[in-house]
């Protein structure tokens, strides 16, 4: 039994597809397949059932799991020991974030900890929170960003924003600056994928006002969502920072229910983290409190 052949075994449980696995492993699809039915040749057993165009775990897949996250997870926690070097001069660290964190509140600070600290390799994973979470619980990612609260882990506040509806400029709300949360029960509503906290708050903030959302489209990533809204599809809830400069949206603040997220950088409180991950949760935190005065933790 091979460490890559576990690690690709537990890519294609958490993600469901070999081919997605494949992507994430930066491996050839065929090349982890060989890799998985050599794996089950020497154990004997078959680990996973075909479903559809999906892949789910047998009995005997899902005895090995653990096993399998255990072992990953102790031979991270022995990389990161060997990386524990003082001056910073080589390691690794693996952030997991969501999409819009990702796209509008990342690439600065993380250009901002390269600068400080180029001999530390970066890895980014983008998710909804809920795959976030088991990506920490599962040893991927050392930090991540997430607005769910989490229990369990070490988790310190970022920032917080407002939710703000989302319309197009050519939409009856687009000259207003806010809106009840009731006004919007004749709307049609993008929602965001599940397990994505925006689609949470979506229908939070729709059940406080008393009415159903009616969807008009249903499991969109942020770039999308913001692109359809722009095109006169439908409304969303989404972050302020998510439409900051955008081209063809408008923001309306919610005057009643009005909703914030709050980003929390969190981390797994029973692994002590390598001087790599706290010298990039020590970074996110700094560049958050210069650029985001007002909004950042105290």
């Amino acid at each position: 039994m091979e460490l890559s052949q576990l690690r690709y075994f537990e890519a294609v449980t958490r993600l469901g597809s070999v081919t997605k696995a494949a992507h994430e492993q930066h491996i050839a699809q065929p090349s982890l397949s060989k890799a998985l039915r050599a794996l089950e040749q020497e154990l004997g057993v078959g680990l996973f059932n075909r479903v559809g165009r999906g892949v789910e775990l047998s009995d005997a897949g899902k005895l090995l799991l653990p096993y399998a996250r255990r072992i990953l997870a102790e031979l991270q926690a022995a990389r990161h020991a060997l990386q524990s070097r003082a001056d910073l001069t080589v390691g690794h660290v693996s952030l997991g974030v969501t999409p819009t964190v990702g796209t509008r509140l990342i690439p600065q600070a993380l250009a901002a900890f390269n600068r400080r600290y180029r001999g530390i390799q970066l890895e980014l994973h983008e998710a909804g929170a809920s795959e976030l979470v088991e990506l920490l619980n599962a040893g991927v990612v050392d930090l991540a960003i997430v607005s769910a609260l989490v229990h369990g882990v070490e988790s310190t506040t970022l920032l917080s924003e407002p939710l703000v509806v989302a319309v197009g400029l050519q939409h009856r709300f687009a000259q207003r600056q806010s809106i009840a949360a009731n006004e919007l029960r004749d709307e049609g509503f993008i929602l965001f994928p599940q397990g994505y906290e925006l689609r949470n708050y979506t229908l939070q903030l729709c059940e406080q006002a008393g009415f159903a959302p009616r969807i008009v489209l249903d499991g969109g990533e942020m770039d999308t969502v913001v692109s359809l809204v722009a095109a006169g599809l439908g409304v969303a809830v989404v972050p302020q920072l998510a439409i900051d400069q955008r081209i063809g949206l408008h923001a309306l603040m919610i005057d009643t229910g009005g909703l914030q997220r709050t980003l929390r950088l969190i981390r797994h409180s029973q692994r002590q983290p390598s001087p790599a991950a706290a010298a990039l949760h020590r970074v996110l935190h700094e560049w958050v409190s210069q650029h985001y005065p007002n909004a950042s933790a105290n």
